[in-house]
């Protein structure tokens, strides 16, 4: 599914809801509450926040796990005139300066970036892209890229496109979903500019038990890999499953999931909003506990009384079903004209994709075009003899 596919989607969803909501508040019903959000119910605190080194490129949005990243600009090469064939020129890209930013290639359709495969795709190495190509074909040469450029690594020589220099200003706009925002961090990490600030749900450490490790295969299993919301997970040098600790937040679903127990998470701090003094705010405050220790209180059951036994009656053995052998005989031999024309792929075809009724009748149909066609080789067969 595409990105555009998702938001619009999303878009549909929302309206939707919109209108739900509307047309119950035109009866009179009341809302549902999102408990999530109410203020005296305590959360997890995870955030991705960008701060003023931010210059806004693309190269935190695709590796976003839960695409809680929106990257937009205000212009468009194509917002200051069509493109000029005529204008000859030069462009050059100094590869060892550029980042893969994307900057130039949001602006302008000349620049395009190539994306890595999805098995190249590393939490070790978090850019997206393997390398920025120009298509001079699109390129007339304006330069409007080059102070784009935050490592100064575009070069044009040609005849510049004359712009009013209040029109020249180049902004983007990021915008994060602090609903979908799990704090992993791998959009700080990708960022060449430190230009994301990160609160993590959670603080402690992940660690792999080494002697349940030998018996992990990740080729095969790839519970961890699966389960993870940070997609921190690779396969390492010994071909054993490891994570990037940096992006993991501690949730602890990987332990939880591995078959060979080869994971071990702790947790030693919960970040959370404040716990309101509520009804339930001491048991708010136990479920955190919990989460750091991992030790929860259970209740006393010692005085709870169980039901007497219920005697069952042993049920009957299950009689032998006599067998007619004389109808067994008839049985085998109706079927076995079916028997060669069962073991043809084309009829194998049609029982898995056809409908019962309609398999039947192209089996039957089949089966009497055989029939039909062993009759004529019989008759050619017997006049032949009959000539000799």
């Amino acid at each position: 599914m595409t990105d555009a596919t998702e938001t619009a989607e999303r878009v549909n969803a929302a309206e939707a809801t919109e209108g739900t909501e509307k047309a119950g508040e035109a009866k009179g019903i009341e809302k549902a509450v999102n408990f999530i959000k109410q203020e005296q119910y305590p959360r997890l605190l995870a955030e991705a926040t960008p701060n003023e080194k931010c210059l806004t490129c693309l190269l935190c949005e695709p590796v976003c796990p839960t695409k809680a990243i929106k990257v937009t600009f205000n212009k468009t090469r194509e917002d200051y005139g069509p493109l000029r064939p005529e204008m000859k020129g030069k462009i050059a890209i100094d590869q060892e300066k550029c980042n893969l930013c994307g900057r130039c290639a949001k602006f302008c359709k000349a620049f395009l970036l190539v994306d890595k495969g999805e098995k190249e795709k590393d939490p070790r190495n978090l850019v997206p892209y393997d390398q920025l190509l120009v298509d001079e074909e699109l390129c007339d040469y304006c330069g409007l890229c080059v102070p784009l450029c935050p490592e100064e690594a575009i070069k044009v020589e040609g005849e510049p496109l004359e712009v009013p220099e209040g029109e020249k200003e180049f902004i983007g706009k990021i915008e994060i979903d602090q609903d979908l925002c799990i704090g992993c961090g791998r959009c700080a990490q990708v960022c060449p500019y430190e230009a994301m600030d990160i609160k993590k749900p959670f603080q402690g450490e992940i660690k792999l038990v080494e002697k349940n490790l030998v018996r992990c295969d990740p080729l095969g299993c790839l519970a961890c890999f699966n389960v993870c919301p940070a997609k921190c997970w690779y396969v390492d040098e010994r071909g054993k499953a490891a994570p990037v600790k940096d992006q993991c937040i501690f949730c602890g679903a990987c332990e939880k999931a591995c078959p060979v127990s080869a994971i071990q998470v702790e947790r030693s701090d919960v970040r959370h909003t404040e716990i309101k003094e509520t009804p339930w705010a001491e048991e708010w405050k136990q479920a955190i506990s919990a989460i750091k220790t991992g030790e929860r209180l259970r209740p006393d059951v010692s005085g709870a009384v169980s039901p007497p036994d219920i005697e069952r009656q042993p049920l009957p053995a299950p009689e032998k079903p006599k067998i007619d052998s004389e109808l067994l005989r008839l049985v085998d031999e109706a079927l076995k004209p079916l028997e060669p024309l069962l073991r043809k792929p084309k009829i194998r075809q049609i029982l898995e994709k056809e409908p019962a009724e309609e398999a039947i009748k192209k089996i039957v149909e089949r089966l009497r075009k055989d029939e039909a066609k062993k009759a004529a080789a019989a008759d050619t067969t017997g006049s032949i003899e009959g000539a000799k």
